[in-house]
């Protein structure tokens, strides 16, 4: 968080999609994504933030479709989102 508060602060974002969605569908946070499938996004985001790069890189990690379908939407709200002011 020291290094790069602003991927800290997405990927705190992030974790709270993560948390509220697999809530919602009563499945563990691990098993909805992978821990580090969301770290990686957060810290290093596609280059134009949109559902469908979200969606191809969390693909790229390895997360099925229904993942994607779950999740792809409101990551890129949390990607997207300006960060608090310091």
């Amino acid at each position: 968080a020291e290094r790069d508060p602003v991927a800290a602060a997405r990927l705190a974002r992030c974790r709270e999609v993560v948390l509220r969605i697999s809530g919602e569908h009563r499945l563990p946070a691990e098993n909805l994504i992978a821990p580090d499938s969301v770290r990686r996004l957060a810290w290093v985001p596609p280059e134009e933030v949109t559902e469908v790069t979200v969606g191809e890189t969390l693909r790229g990690f390895g997360a099925r479709e229904w993942q994607i379908g779950l999740l792809a939407v409101d990551l890129t709200a949390a990607l997207t989102d300006p960060a608090p002011p310091p």
